[in-house]
């Protein structure tokens, strides 16, 4: 190439660059200064690469121009689709590894079928999960293929609209979220989405057994020890993705509650988020598939008659955690750009029960709460779908069903009912 070539090179102006927030998102940058729309949406502090040409620049705007919105005073249009800026959990570092070999600590106990639970203050209740009876589910390939639904075209002739969260929801979602691993901290903490009696007594599965141990040695970190314990912990969800179909449901329903656990962990820690990836969304659908094939509902509730208490625990369980599910891969959709839609495979399943069903410590008790709960429903027990937007939105008959059901949710059932009436004004 001649001189004059060489002299237009030079002379060219620099290629402008993406923001570090868009650039380590791999998404499109808009380029707006001094903040692209995507980090106004999400509130996050705009931060530009310097250009080689900004000799003009002071020492601080050398290396980056950043300029930090509060969301607070610009309310942000809610048809824009963005990630909030969440503040990652505090205190909760990556922990040491269980030992040097990276190996899993184990319950000493193999996985039970039989628990017996009590104390000076209580009855000691027995639980035999091995005769459970629930209706297979039709529609478990629809949950383990949701992670197709940004991708595909609707059938010919229907129209899909996608769901469009505010930030300031998505953030009430992941703050809510990044709170359950937290709950094991405590000696007999639950999150929401584990019953009580999965965990009480002699015996734990072998899933949840790991799960409360390593979530607890996450908090007791060991500065170094980062890339043993991640390794750890991912050894430990490749294991129950690997896990072989078994007949059992409680033995299903916890690997994937603590595989669930384990991508909230590390998705909101802001030292490992990256590790949460399709493949892990994946795997947690196949896992959600698998414990739905058997059933989201006891033979009994379609009959409108009180189930066995096992059999009840267990489907409730399965409900909590695939709705928590699905609000964990909102949160994930948003952060990608990828459109969320109505989970229709869910119509018809009931929602969050009665907090007194979900907290009775004895069976004599809850059976007697389960009672004056179908006394309650005689006209159809509350589903998660009459939250959703349709022709019956607004209704005085809807309205009254609603109001009903929310009267005896404890903090989770809150939660659905708070972002569903965000989504869809029920």
């Amino acid at each position: 190439m001649g001189p004059q070539s060489h002299r237009k090179r030079q002379g060219a102006p620099p290629r402008k660059k993406a923001c570090q927030s868009c650039t380590k998102s791999k998404v499109r940058c808009s380029l707006d200064r001094p903040v692209c729309s995507r980090c106004r949406v999400s509130g996050r502090a705009c931060v530009y690469p310097a250009l080689s040409g900004d000799s003009d620049s002071g020492p601080a705007e050398a290396n980056h121009t950043a300029i930090e919105y509060q969301t607070c005073e610009s309310f942000p249009d809610a048809s824009v689709l963005g990630t909030p800026s969440i503040d990652p959990l505090p205190n909760m570092p990556i922990p040491l590894a269980p030992s040097t070999s990276g190996s899993i600590w184990h319950s000493p106990i193999p996985p039970h079928r039989h628990v017996e639970t009590g104390g000076s203050d209580q009855p000691a209740c027995s639980f035999n999960f091995a005769d459970i009876s629930l209706v297979p589910s039709a529609n478990a390939g629809d949950i383990r293929d949701r992670w197709l639904r940004p991708y595909i075209l609707p059938p010919l002739g229907q129209e899909e609209i996608p769901k469009v969260y505010h930030p300031f929801t998505l953030q009430y979602i992941s703050r809510v979220l990044a709170t359950y691993p937290r709950f094991m901290l405590k000696d007999g903490g639950l999150p929401p989405i584990i019953h009580w009696a999965q965990i009480t007594g002699r015996e734990m599965p072998r899933s949840l057994a790991n799960c409360y141990s390593l979530v607890r040695l996450w908090d007791q970190a060991v500065p170094g020890s980062e890339t043993m314990v991640i390794g750890t912990v991912e050894r430990e969800m490749e294991r129950l993705a690997a896990e072989p179909t078994s007949s059992h449901d409680f033995d299903h329903l916890s690997d994937f509650q603590a595989y669930f656990l384990y991508s909230i962990m590390m998705y909101f820690s802001p030292r490992n988020s990256a590790a949460v990836n399709d493949k892990t969304m994946i795997t947690l659908m196949e896992l959600a598939a698998r414990t739905t094939s058997n059933g989201l509902f006891c033979t009994a509730e379609v009959a409108h008659t009180r189930p066995s208490w096992e059999s009840w625990i267990v489907v409730a369980a399965k409900r909590r955690t695939i709705l928590a599910m699905y609000l964990f891969n909102s949160v994930y959709n948003v952060d990608r750009l990828l459109p969320n839609f109505a989970a229709d495979e869910m119509r018809g399943v009931y929602a969050p029960e009665d907090k007194e069903l979900w907290s009775a410590r004895s069976r004599d008790w809850w059976e007697k709460t389960y009672d004056r709960y179908l006394l309650d429903w005689e006209d159809g027990i509350f589903e998660i779908s009459e939250l959703w937007r349709s022709a019956e939105t607004g209704s005085t008959e809807r309205r009254a069903r609603i109001e009903r059901w929310a009267q005896t949710l404890d903090e989770f059932g809150m939660m659905i009912f708070g972002v569903c009436s965000h989504l869809h004004g029920c």
